[in-house]
Order: C-alpha cells, then structure tokens, then sequence
C-alpha cells in the first residue's frame, strides 16, 4: 500500500510540471554557420518555428522556444532561439536567450 501511495504521489507531482518545445543544446548552435547553414538545416535540426517574420529586404527571422515549469513553480527554465536569414535562405545571424526562474 505504501508503494502504490508513493506511486500516485510521484505522478500527480510529474503531473504538475509542464513542458513546451524542446532545450537547445550547444552542439545544436556550434552547427549554426553564418552563410552556409540554410533554412532546410535549421528546420531538419529544430523543427518548425514558433514565428516566421518576413522583412522589406527579403530577409525573414525564424524563432524557436522551450520552456519547463516545474511542480507548482519550483523550477523554471526558458530558452529562445531567433535566426535571421538572408534572401537565400542562408543564415546571416542568431541570438539565444536563456531565462531561470525570476521569482528566486
């Protein structure tokens, strides 16, 4: 009986934790090459973007997330990932964000 308690509570806590997208590692960015990594890299490694913006240039900023909340708050992680492409789908730049929990 014990067990089967501690079972439920395990779960209902995990539960309680969510998750969106998926971290970004460091290899993941060290593959990133200004003017060789194309789009169809980016979307193979990452996936699809959350936003795609187009600018006047032919340019276009595609942005990845992932962020994780803990039971109740006790942990907090967010990660962003914006990339700015060139008219030929090459990479001209990208900027990370990391975010840990701003309550502590």
């Amino acid at each position: 009986m014990k067990k089967f308690i501690t079972l439920i509570a395990a779960c209902l806590m995990s539960a309680c934790a969510t998750q969106y997208g998926q971290p970004v590692t460091d290899a993941q960015l060290d593959a990133i090459k200004q003017g060789v990594t194309t789009k169809d890299d980016l979307l193979a490694t990452f996936g699809q973007p959350l936003a795609t913006a187009r600018n006047s240039d032919g340019s276009q900023v595609m942005s990845w997330g992932y962020a994780h909340v803990g039971f109740a708050g006790s942990s907090y992680k967010n990660q962003a990932l914006s990339v700015i492409l060139d008219a030929s789908g090459k990479v001209v730049s990208y900027t990370t964000t990391d975010t840990g929990n701003p309550y502590r």
